[in-house]
């Protein structure tokens, strides 16, 4: 065999491939509609969410009119540590007592409210009752539901003759933590690049998964395409298999690629075109949606170049890896209901690594730190991007952890390629492994 052509026409074979998926009708839609779908999802998202802080922060004044207090503790006499309770919202309300919730209800109006208040498991129950017919809206019961809650809360206080002055010293908040003996003298910046490192693997291991489970059945799908059609007899003349099980494992992953970017740019476009816009037709942006974009750039300082290259480029080439494994499942399989007993190969690979990635050795939280993971193939898939990201791995070893993955993949296009021309015209059911290492053994030596 003449090893310089063995790939030879792969180029071929790859442009043919990937214009005839991109160019599928139901490709292009399945690529159009989700990408509207996530632009439109995250605007309105967004939209809805900062709508519904800016009208319940809009409340500037209730029509609450009166107040009838049903104190069934026995504790708090009278109404008039509910008057001297200063509120914006409140200010005019008129507060009475009674013994019975039925029959202050009975006497309300539809801009009037019956609190009730009473001692459950020796704890403090506030039972705010509407009568029907009302007239307040929800947001002014909430707000005034807050209100009781703080004065019960300042008239519990004063009753138990606690200095309000202490009162700081009370409320402090006291935080714990248990750490490691390599972690003493760690600093904060410290700790957080750890819990994104964790948090970013974790996503990224997740992503991983999801996307060789759903395209990497479509590797198997085009490699046993011609073995259906006439095609079959004109590649093995043209081209070598291994150059065209190449081919078509990097048309494939080239076409999952396109669709992924259009996608993450669809999403992308919707969270840009809802944060200029928001501020222009609300006059103000939700706290939660600041938290959230600022958390996003506290993120980002935290990543580094080089580790954004190291990332993408394991995606690729690991994506590439799952696919060459595919492709020897679609190439072990004469007819394409084969495909579910010949991939099993693929998704135990896919499953092992998951699994391994997440509860081997030690943990760090939701994700293992073995070191050893950036260095075997089918797990530094999954790991290397989160942690090259973070900077937990220089870029020697991303660099290593990439060359150790592209070999893999190599390989596996090549065994993919043999085992395709052996099984070319086998016909019968889809042979086990070790069968196929036999017939590989045999074949290399005649």
């Amino acid at each position: 065999m003449n090893k310089k052509n063995y790939l030879s026409g792969w180029r071929t074979v790859f442009t043919f491939t990937l214009n005839r998926q991109i160019r599928a009708k139901s490709y292009i839609a399945l690529t159009v509609v989700i990408a509207i779908l996530l632009f439109s999802g995250v605007f309105a998202g967004l939209f809805i969410a900062n709508s519904s802080y800016v009208k319940k922060a809009s409340l500037t004044e209730s029509s609450l009119e009166k107040v009838t207090v049903c104190d069934q503790t026995g504790q708090f006499p009278g109404t008039g540590w509910l008057a001297s309770a200063s509120s914006e919202l409140f200010p005019d309300v008129t507060y009475t007592a009674s013994e019975s919730a039925e029959n202050a209800l009975a006497s309300s109006g539809v801009y009037d409210l019956v609190l009730v208040i009473s001692v459950e498991n020796d704890s403090y129950r506030i039972n705010i009752v509407k009568p029907e017919g009302t007239s307040l809206s929800g947001n002014e019961i909430a707000e005034f539901s807050n209100f009781v809650s703080t004065a019960l809360r300042t008239e519990l206080i004063k009753n138990s003759g606690i200095d309000p002055a202490a009162l700081a010293w009370l409320a402090a908040s006291v935080t714990s933590n248990i750490s490691k003996t390599e972690d003493i003298g760690e600093t904060t910046a410290d700790q957080m690049r750890k819990n994104i490192n964790m948090a970013v693997s974790y996503i990224i291991i997740f992503v991983m998964y999801l996307l060789t489970m759903l395209y990497g059945q479509g590797a198997a799908s085009v490699v046993i395409l011609e073995k259906t059609s006439k095609l079959m007899d004109y590649f093995l003349v043209s081209v070598k298999p291994a150059a065209m099980i190449l081919g078509k494992v990097l048309a494939s992953a080239s076409a999952a690629f396109i669709q992924i970017a259009v996608w993450i740019a669809g999403a992308l476009g919707g969270l840009k075109l809802a944060l200029a816009t928001l501020p222009a037709v609300f006059g103000s942006v939700s706290p939660d949606i600041e938290q959230f974009t600022g958390m996003l750039g506290g993120i980002g300082g935290f990543l580094t170049p080089g580790g954004i290259v190291i990332a993408l480029v394991m995606i690729a080439v690991g994506f590439l890896l799952y696919c060459s494994l595919a492709a020897i499942g679609g190439s072990m399989a004469s007819k394409p209901e084969d495909l579910s007993s010949t991939n099993m190969i693929f998704t135990l690979a896919v499953v092992a690594s998951f699994l391994i990635s997440m509860f081997s050795g030690t943990s760090g939280g939701i994700v293992s730190t073995d070191k050893w993971l950036i260095y075997f193939p089918f797990t530094a898939i999954l790991v290397t991007p989160g942690r090259a990201m973070t900077g937990a791995v220089t870029i020697t070893e991303g660099i290593i952890s990439i060359l150790l993955v592209a070999v893999f993949a190599f390989f596996g296009i090549l065994l993919a390629g043999k085992i395709y021309e052996m099984m070319s015209f086998y016909r019968g059911n889809p042979p086990t492994p070790a069968k196929i290492f036999a017939m590989l053994r045999d074949r290399k030596k005649q």
